[in-house]
């Protein structure tokens, strides 16, 4: 009985730390008949560390689809949309508490969304993110 509790203890702890973590890299993956997620997380200047700090989600699609990508946020929050190396610049980017970007999708594979910080003086922020593919 001790045993199960402390795993439970351990569990919730993992689970509440991971959702206000900054940082976060999380695979998207649709419901079954789905092609629609919304994810919610947060950005903390203080959690951030030393350089650039975001939360990327990673999801797969197909040359010719479009995808959609809605951010509403606390606070002033950056949104960048890129596909296998950033270094070759965003698809789409777009910045402000309510935001969105519609991309046709220029070729196969993982694309990643990133969500981070706006502006000079990064405050703290929660956010929802919703991902559509069509």
């Amino acid at each position: 009985m001790r045993n199960t509790m402390v795993k439970t203890i351990m569990l919730v702890s993992a689970l509440v730390f991971t959702a206000s973590a900054t940082n976060v890299e999380k695979r998207v993956k649709f419901a079954p008949g789905t092609s629609e997620a919304t994810l919610q997380g947060s950005w903390d200047p203080a959690k951030a560390g030393r350089g650039e700090s975001f939360d990327r989600y990673i999801l797969g699609a197909s040359k010719g689809q479009t995808m959609v990508v809605q951010l509403k946020s606390s606070g002033q929050a950056s949104l960048y949309v890129w596909h296998k190396d950033y270094n070759n610049g965003s698809l789409a980017e777009n910045s402000g508490q309510d935001s969105s970007c519609t991309i046709k999708l220029p070729g196969n594979g993982d694309f990643n969304v990133d969500v981070g910080p706006a502006g000079e003086n990064p405050q703290k922020f929660s956010y929802t993110l919703t991902v559509s593919i069509r």
